[in-house]
């Protein structure tokens, strides 16, 4: 035998013996409605941790995360993935700069803009250091806030230098998912093979890659707000608003009550906050990106878009500067709002 093909088999070897690590996993889900179950919170780490390594077969992981789907991630999975993928990205080189928010953007926008970016720069105006990352998936009729970062002129980080520079100079930056981990992103384009999103969504959005201050969660579906807030206390974050967002993503609708999941202090706290908007005033489907610079400098004040900003704003200043009550939270959202930099865009576009 050739030293090519001794490697090779051994290669091989190694690689159906990492994968059968794996297997009592999918076994686990898969046994059926009398013998499957769900993953203990240890199990669940380690399982997260064989994949972020590489030494999970394609058809193994996408296995393991549609069993899942299928009845939903409890709240010791959603635990488990989330600690394996923060000490997975822990061993990376550190960012070196303080973050105030972090804010996953991953959902995207079905017929409207994501006004949430607006919000964003907002409070970045005044000082707070915010880092946003999201992924696109091509095809979809969505509007990914990276794509109108794109257009409006806005730096998409490729590195954490850049990521670093963005901070120091506007307080603000996006970065797509693959450039933070090649891995992550992957495992959210199994998309594309399997139909369907996958856990991996959560897990995004719960991460917190560089270890912010503070973070917020936009949630699409009913009781995931609860999942997330019982799984930032089983892991002791410090600072996190959840809550169920415009088509998914953390910006409030103006025309829909909200409920907003707060853990702070080693609490959790519920508050309803009513409509802003009592009619309709969504212009569907249109997603001319002008609207949103012009909102920002004032020359057309958009009445969903500014009441989407408002109350976004609000909530968000709410967490970091725990601030509780509705009312005081939107005279916070006023004056941030007031301080902005209208030149902004015109600066960059």
């Amino acid at each position: 035998m050739t030293d090519r093909a001794t490697t090779s088999k051994a290669t091989t070897s190694t690689t159906i013996r990492m994968s059968n690590d794996f297997t009592q996993y999918v076994k686990i889900l898969g046994r059926g409605k009398k013998g499957a179950r769900s993953l203990t919170l240890e199990e669940a780490e380690h399982a997260m941790s064989l994949m972020l390594s590489g030494n999970v077969a394609p058809e193994q992981s996408g296995a393991f995360w549609m069993l899942i789907r299928i009845r939903e991630e409890t709240v010791e999975e959603t635990v488990g993935f989330t600690k394996a993928t923060r000490q997975y990205l822990l061993k990376k080189q550190p960012l070196g700069i303080n973050i105030d928010l972090d804010w996953p953007a991953y959902a995207g926008k079905r017929n409207e803009l994501p006004w949430f970016l607006l919000a964003a720069l907002a409070l970045a105006n005044t000082g707070v250091n915010i880092v946003m990352h999201g992924h696109m998936f091509d095809g979809e009729n969505r509007m990914y806030v990276e794509h109108a970062i794109s257009k409006l002129g806005l730096v998409v980080c490729n590195s954490k230098g850049q990521l670093k520079h963005e901070l120091e100079t506007s307080h603000f930056a996006y970065m797509p998912l693959a450039e933070i981990d090649e891995s992550l992103g992957a495992m959210m384009d199994l998309k594309y093979v399997l139909g369907l999103r996958s856990p991996v969504n959560t897990v995004v959005r719960m991460m917190n890659p560089f270890f912010a201050n503070n973070s917020v969660h936009g949630v699409f579906h009913r009781g995931y707000d609860q999942l997330h807030l019982a799984a930032c206390e089983q892991l002791g974050d410090a600072s996190v608003l959840v809550f169920r967002g415009g088509n998914g993503e953390a910006e409030v609708n103006p025309e829909r009550d909200v409920t907003l999941g707060k853990w702070q202090d080693g609490m959790a706290t519920w508050s309803d906050w009513p409509k802003a908007e009592k009619e309709h005033k969504r212009l569907k489907d249109n997603l001319d990106l002008s609207r949103l610079t012009d909102h920002w400098r004032g020359d057309q004040l958009d009445q969903f878009g500014g009441q989407a900003v408002r109350q976004t704003v609000a909530s968000v200043a709410g967490l970091l500067y725990g601030v509780s009550s509705h009312e005081e939270c939107l005279v916070l959202a006023d004056d941030i709002w007031a301080r902005r930099d209208k030149g902004y865009f015109d600066s960059i576009l």
